[in-house]
This record gives structure tokens, C-alpha cells and sequence, in this order.
């Protein structure tokens, strides 16, 4: 069904090519001068590479082009590259420039702009667009690649600030019709913030879709009368891990306990058509159609070569470390751990353990497991075997896990592979009857009375030919199910017991009048509202199909005995999730219009620098020190200035020009910092600093260094305004070359 081509063109053909090119809707069979396939396809390589150059200027610098093709179904999609090279001092190629479209009838679904000279600058700067100016270019540069494009289109800045670090501004695109979000139309789009130059483009878009018609659409209340009529909840008893932090102990402490909880039943059918009530035949429809991922390019298909999984000892396989025997007999002459000698006679006297006499030792080593109170112990894993290369004889695998210290045994897991002439292939089905009752039987064995709390829950197949069968209990307690403790035997139709494991936590459960299940939807619909949006597919003829449909949540869990919504750590949901309503967004400060630093505090506002969130700047006030130096620290970066901030009791005071010099000193000379607080060792710097003055020390290191303008007197208990430290990061940030703070703001 697919066709995947690559070629690499010369200039000279492309040219060629180019020439002669037709507008790719007017190409089909009928079209060609010739009736091989070569030239049908290559009329529409034709095609699509002058309808891409229509709307896309592609720099004559770019010399070279190259081309992928992929052909699924009906529709071929083409990724067109245009590039160009340079050699390294090694004479080796390189793509310094590239420009990549990925393009299928007549719509451009993806666009890369590539230069490698384009880095990310370390100096802050302010983008020389607007947020206005750069959603016109994003506006421009959407119209020019898809200009048929039908429907409404949603445009969001991905950030509400500009960057001053990140030369590139992205957008989300998404379509909204009717006023309702539709899933399947979206893309991205990401701009340069100076000059607007178009970098990258994804969409997802469907030009025919025909949207159901919202205007006599259920109401969310009869929609969670119908979902909780057709998605009966559960009730069972589940395992939750609290966690706090220690701060003496400097470390995680975690707390296991029990809740029953109601939980949805069925799983999937969470999407409900919103004008008829069904269930959406979205799932059904896409098999009928044999729907298709369209409006996406095609990368080769992905197969997952690895599979990852743990087999333990439960029956489910068996895990071997790969120790030596050198370690492994280092570990056994500890005599710490259960030799192989003890653990050998534990097994043989097992009564479900069959050891047969062929059987020997393979392998061993330490691992650990979590006993019925929660206590990771050491356990020690025994493994046995008999096999030939001789495909006709049987083998037989062995392997239990027994506690290294007490010798236990906690699980165990055997198989037996018959050979080709073996008179065990033809071993009669598993009977269901005899097989329960082994297990029973089994498990009272292995783990006394505490087997009564476990019933019995397997699938039976009445028709299966299988000689041996895993069976499934679960932990009942209160008559009610648990999700974490369980118990797997398998019985073969010998009656011999092949596998046995099971979890069991010793903890309180706790008891109480469970609330009824209307009571739980009743809480959960206060909070957990369905969601109405477009969605669909495309089919093979690249036809769209959408349906109107209200999405509830697929899993939720509710406390039983209260029936409120609880997160997976047993928590309140919707006191811990971003169900809590959405901040107020801030707006510009409303008295700063006609200030003299207007314009240098707007735009800093715009790069998200703001001394706060409020309505009001108050911009002639005084601004504190722990303001000035959160203002500088968002910009400047200066991380060495933690210390000097947490432990500063005057960060609420008024920041005047004495704390300031202070300040440069421990950014500029923080060698001279300890220094500068001895009093009595400096010469007056200034006629108005004495040397009995407290800060005379840090005032003359300023001054030596260049920090301080030079004069008669200093100006010490001068405070400074909040627009006066917002003009000096802007005038920082608008330097031209990377400057100090200090000979920005020279006090």
C-alpha cells in the first residue's frame, strides 16, 4: 500500500524541471505526454515543487535540492528540501542553510528554516517587533503557505511574554467552529521576534470538513445522566502512598494506607454524541472507513524490536542476574544467607514442589521482596534445570524464591517443555473442578488462613485444549475487592502445582457506611465537567469525517466513604490539580501613562520584567532593596547574590544610593566585601562619609573601583525610584555591547 522514493536531483535537471512545471491540481494521467508511471510522477514532482515556489521564496543561495516522496493509498506526499554547502578545514561537506516543505495536494503541511550561523544569544535583548508586529507576520506568513485555507483559525502566542534571551517566537494554531474546539485541526507556527522571518510550520488541517451543527445539542446535565446510567462504578479497596519531607532528617517519608474507592467499570465509551446521546460511533466509523492519519507526513513505520518486561517468580517467567560463581560462592561462605544445601532439602520437603530427579542447580543469587508489613527484606532465588540439545527430549526449569534469612518460601515458578516424541504431548485439558480445588488446596498450604480472604476470579474457556492453567484469586476484605493483593496458581491436569505467588499487606482497612453510587456522581458532576468539541478522521479518499462530542475523564477515583474525588495519593483532587480556577491575568499598570520612562517600563512589561503584579507601578516611590534585587537577579542572573539576599535584614527597607554602593561591591569586588564592613581602617572617601560611617568602608572600595561617580560628596541616603531602577535594566538591556550594572546606573 505504500511507495517510498529518493532522489537527488543536479541543479541543471531541477531547472530543467522547473521550466516546464504545471499547476499540480491540472496533473493526472490523461495530462502526461507519455503513459509510463516515471513520467506521471515526474510531471507531479514538476507540479509540486512550482506550486511550493509560489508561495515560498526560496534564497538563490540555496543551490541544491533534494526530494522524498511517500505514496500512501491515493495521495503522494512530498518533502522538498533546498539547501546549501560549505567544506570544514577537513575538506568535508557541510549543510550550513537548508529550507525542507512538506507538501501534498496543493496543501504545505510543514516548513524548517535551517542556518547554522543562527545562535542563541547569551546577552538579554529586546525584540525589535512588537507582539502586534510579530501575529501580523505570523498572520502574513500563514495566508502566503495555505491560501485556500477554509474554516476558523485560532491564533495564541505560546507565552504571554516576549523572550530576552530567545530569538524565536512560537504560536499554537488550533480550529474553532461554532464557538467549539476541534481536536483533529492544529499546528504550530514559530517566527524570528526581530525580523519575523518564518522558521518552522506544522498543521493539521481539513478543508472539507463539514461540522454537525451545534445549536440543538444536549445540555451537560442530561450528558452525566446518560454517562452515569451506562457506566456503572465499582467499588473497591486501593493502595495509596503519601509523601512528605523531613526537613531535620533531610529526606522523603512515605505513608502506605488503604481507602475504598468507587472507580468507573467500563472502560472507554467516554465520548457521547452530543445530539443524540448515544455513545459517538467516532471508534466504529474509523474501521468501517479503515480511517487513515492524513495531513501528516509519513516517517517509515516504526517497529518496536524490544520488549520490556519483568518476569519474576510469580509464574509469570524467570529473571536471572548475572552473578558469578566466584561471587556467588563468597556470598554463601558468609554463612549470612540460607546455603544451597538448606534451601535444596526446604524445597524437596515442600508438598507442592514436585523436584523431579532429574533436576539441578543453574543458577542462584540475592534479590529482595516486601513482606505482608511492608518491610523489604533480602530473599534468595534457586534455580534448576534439565535440558539436552535433543529436540525430542523433555526439559524441565525450576525456580524459587525462598527468604535468605528463614528460608520461607515465597513464590516459586516450574515448566516443562515436552519433546517431539515425548508421551507427555499428548497430556488430556485441565479440568476447571479438579484445578480450583488443587489451588485451594495450594494455597492454604502456603499461606494458612489468610487463603480464606482470597476467591477465585479466572476466565474459563470451556472449549480450550490447554494442558495446564494459571488461576486468578483476589483478596476480598469486608466483601469488598482489593487492587493490590492477589494470588496466581497454575494446576496442570496432573493435579501437579506449577506456579504459585501472591501479595498480601497486613495493614487496617478501614470500615464505614460506603455513600451510594448516585451520591459519588453526584459530587464527582460538581466539579468533573464533560467536554463538547470537533473530532475525526480522514478515510482513504482522504475524506473527513466529524462528530460533536462531549468527553468525560477515562479514570477517576472516588473516596467511598465520602465521595469526593481523590488523587492517586489518596489527596483531595481538586485541592491539588489545575482544577482550581485560572489566575487573573495581569494587566499594565494603569498609572504610568505620560511618565517620563513610559516606553522603557512598558516594554519591560512586555519581556515579562515586573516589579509587580498589581494595578499600580506607584513609579516615583521608593523602590526596597529586596526589589532591586529580584529586578536585577530575573535579568542579570546573578546567582552568587542568594547569600547576600537571605540573609540581608533590610530587603523591605527603601533602597538608597549607601545600600547600593554596598551592593556593587559584593557583585564587582566581592573579595573586598568582608573588608568594607571594618570600620575605622578607610579614609573619608567623601566629605559627608566620616570614617566612623558604617558604610564608609564599602562607599571608598566603590569609589576606587569606579563604581561611584567621582566628586565632593556622596549622596548616601538618597533613595531610588521604582522607574528609576526599571530604566536602568532597560538602558542594561538596550546596551549594544554587554555592560556592568554599575556603568549603567553610576550613582
Amino acid at each position: 500500500m505504500k511507495n517510498r522514493r529518493r532522489k537527488i536531483l543536479s541543479l541543471s535537471l531541477c531547472t530543467a524541471m522547473l521550466l516546464t512545471a504545471l499547476p499540480f491540481a491540472e496533473v493526472n494521467a490523461a495530462d502526461s505526454n507519455t503513459s509510463t508511471q516515471e513520467s506521471r510522477e515526474t510531471a507531479e514532482l514538476k507540479a509540486a515543487i512550482s506550486e511550493v515556489k509560489k508561495r515560498i521564496n526560496i534564497p538563490k543561495e540555496l543551490t541544491k535540492f533534494d526530494y522524498e516522496t511517500e505514496t500512501s493509498y491515493e495521495t503522494t506526499y512530498y518533502r522538498l528540501v533546498w539547501y546549501s554547502q560549505k567544506k570544514n578545514d577537513y575538506g568535508d561537506l557541510y549543510t550550513d542553510k537548508s529550507i525542507t516543505v512538506e507538501y501534498f495536494n496543493g496543501f504545505i503541511s510543514g516548513y524548517s528554516y535551517y542556518d547554522i550561523n543562527i545562535s542563541r544569544s547569551s546577552k538579554p535583548a529586546f525584540a525589535k517587533l512588537s507582539p502586534e508586529e510579530q501575529e501580523k507576520c505570523v498572520k502574513k506568513h500563514l495566508k502566503a503557505l495555505n491560501p485556500e485555507l477554509k474554516g476558523n483559525m485560532v491564533i495564541e502566542r505560546d507565552t504571554e511574554e516576549l523572550s530576552l534571551y530567545d530569538r524565536t517566537v512560537y504560536y499554537n494554531l488550533w480550529r474553532e467552529e461554532n464557538g467549539i474546539y476541534f481536536g483533529s485541526n492544529i499546528g504550530n507556527i514559530e517566527i524570528d521576534r526581530d525580523t519575523g522571518k518564518l522558521l518552522s510550520f506544522e498543521l493539521t488541517w481539513w478543508n472539507d470538513a463539514k461540522c454537525p451543527d451545534a445549536s440543538n445539542i444536549l445540555s451537560e446535565q442530561e450528558v452525566t445522566q446518560i454517562y452515569a446510567s451506562r457506566k456503572p462504578l465499582g467499588v473497591r479497596y486501593s493502595l495509596f502512598t503519601d509523601s512528605k519531607y523531613d526537613s531535620e532528617k533531610r529526606e522523603w517519608v512515605y505513608t502506605s494506607f488503604i481507602l475504598p474507592v468507587y472507580y468507573p467499570t467500563v472502560d472507554g465509551e467516554n465520548m457521547i454524541d452530543a445530539i443524540t446521546g448515544n455513545y459517538t460511533s467516532y471508534y466504529d466509523d474509523r474501521e468501517k472507513y479503515s480511517y487513515t492519519d492524513a495531513y501528516n507526513w509519513k516517517d517509515s513505520d516504526y517497529e518496536d524490536d524490544e520488549i520490556w518486561a519483568y518476569e519474576g517468580v510469580d509464574g509469570d517467567g524467570e529473571y536471572i542476574e548475572d552473578y558469578s560463581d566466584a561471587e556467588l560462592e563468597a556470598i554463601d561462605k558468609e554463612n549470612k544467607y540460607i546455603s544451597a544445601e538448606q534451601a535444596l532439602k526446604i524445597i524437596k520437603d515442600n508438598k507442592y514442589i514436585k523436584f523431579n530427579k532429574e533436576l539441578v542447580q543453574s543458577s542462584a543469587y540475592i534479590s529482595s521482596y516486601t513482606d505482608d508489613k511492608g518491610k523489604e527484606k533480602v530473599s534468595k532465588v534457586f534455580s534448576y534445570e534439565f535440558s539436552t540439545d535433543d529436540e525430542t527430549k523433555d526439559s524441565i526449569y525450576l525456580s524459587v524464591a525462598m527468604d535468605a534469612f528463614d528460608g520461607h518460601i515465597i513464590g516459586f515458578n516450574k515448566s516443562y517443555y515436552y519433546g517431539d516424541k515425548s508421551p507427555n504431548k499428548n497430556v488430556k485439558p485441565v479440568s476447571k473442578t479438579s484445578a480450583v480445588s488443587v489451588a485451594e488446596k495450594a494455597a492454604e498450604y502456603f499461606i494458612g488462613d489468610k487463603a480464606k480472604e482470597y476467591r477465585e476470579d479466572s476466565v474459563w474457556n470451556d472449549n480450550s485444549k490447554e494442558v495446564s492453567k494459571r488461576i486468578y484469586f483476589t483478596r476480598y476484605v469486608n466483601d469488598i475487592p482489593t487492587d493490590f493483593d492477589d494470588m496466581k496458581i497454575t494446576v496442570d491436569s496432573r493435579g501437579e502445582v506449577l506456579s504459585f505467588s501472591h501479595t498480601y499487606h497486613d495493614m487496617k482497612f478501614p470500615k464505614g457506611k460506603l455513600v451510594s453510587e448516585e451520591q459519588a456522581y453526584e459530587k464527582l458532576f460538581e466539579n468533573m465537567k464533560p467536554e463538547l468539541f470537533y473530532h475525526g478522521f480522514t478515510d482513504l479518499q482522504m475524506k473527513s469525517h466529524v462528530y460533536l462530542t462531549y468527553e468525560f475523564e477515562s479514570s477517576y477515583f472516588i473516596n467511598a466513604l465520602t465521595g469526593e474525588r481523590i488523587s492517586y495519593d489518596g489527596t483531595p483532587y481538586y485541592s491539588n490539580c489545575a482544577e482550581k480556577p485560572a489566575a487573573k491575568e495581569a494587566k499594565l499598570y494603569t498609572d504610568i501613562k505620560g511618565h517620563k520612562y513610559e516606553k522603557e517600563i512598558k516594554t519591560l512589561w512586555d519581556h515579562g520584567i515586573r516589579l509587580t503584579d498589581s494595578e499600580k507601578l506607584d513609579p516615583d516611590g521608593a523602590i526596597t532593596m529586596g526589589e532591586f534585587i529580584e529586578l536585577i537577579e530575573s535579568v542579570i542572573l546573578y546567582e552568587e547574590l542568594d547569600d547576600y539576599y537571605e540573609n540581608n535584614p533590610k530587603l523591605k527597607e527603601k533602597l538608597t544610593y549607601k545600600e547600593l554602593a554596598k551592593l556593587y561591591v559584593y557583585i564587582y569586588a566581592k573579595g573586598c566585601f568582608e573588608a568594607g564592613g571594618i570600620e575605622g581602617i578607610f579614609a573619608p572617601p567623601y566629605k559627608n562619609v566620616p570614617t566612623s560611617d558604617p558604610y564608609c568602608g564599602y562607599i571608598a572600595i566603590a569609589k576606587s573601583k569606579g563604581f561611584i561617580s567621582h566628586g565632593t560628596s556622596f549622596s548616601k541616603d538618597k533613595t531610588i525610584s521604582r522607574a528609576e531602577a526599571l530604566k536602568a535594566i532597560y538602558d542594561y538591556i538596550a546596551a549594544e555591547k554587554g555592560m556592568k550594572l554599575y556603568e549603567i546606573f553610576n550613582i
